[in-house]
């Protein structure tokens, strides 16, 4: 299993954290998983793969 950190991912995919904290609460975008005592935020890579996958499956 393979997971990528908030910062991470924000900035593999070229967008700002706000952007993706409104994919999670308005398009359905993976929720992270926290280190439980602390802030990290962490996302299941294959989760958001997925994610993608969908969305360029509604754009066909």
């Amino acid at each position: 299993m393979t997971f990528l950190s908030k910062a991470a991912l924000v900035e593999a995919l070229g967008i700002s954290t706000r952007t993706l904290e409104n994919w999670i609460s308005s398009r359905g975008f993976p929720a992270p998983m926290h280190v439980h005592g602390s802030r990290l935020a962490f996302f299941k890579l294959s989760a958001v793969e997925a994610w993608f996958e969908s969305q360029l499956e509604g754009q066909k």
